[in-house]
């Protein structure tokens, strides 16, 4: 008999905030397939999704209130993300004609 030990994948904090929004985003019975898909166990995903709730994901707490998150919640921190990335990308954008300007002046 063969045993192979495959070592326990390692997710960053960006990783496991994206699988938390999939997840919560699937529709009901398509949790489960998610979930095998990729290689996430269901006591794994429902500390992180815990953690998120309370906003301690990012910083690797236990949670300790047991928040909950539900689809609007999904579509709102969808919606947030986006418009942070738009305001960096503004942002970079600013700076990069602010250092064009000085090097012309």
């Amino acid at each position: 008999m063969t045993v192979v030990t495959i070592a326990p994948r390692i997710f960053s904090v960006d990783e496991k905030r994206e699988h938390v929004l999939a997840y919560v985003a699937a529709r009901h019975g398509t949790k489960g397939v998610y979930l095998s898909e990729h290689g996430i166990t269901g006591t794994e995903m429902r500390g992180w999704r815990l953690a998120m709730a309370d906003g301690d994901l990012g910083v690797g707490l236990v949670p300790r209130h047991t928040g909950s998150m539900a689809r609007k919640d999904v579509a709102e921190i969808r919606r947030l993300q986006d418009e942070v990335d738009k305001l960096r990308a503004e942002r970079d954008q600013a700076r990069g004609d602010a250092d064009q300007m000085r090097r012309a002046a």
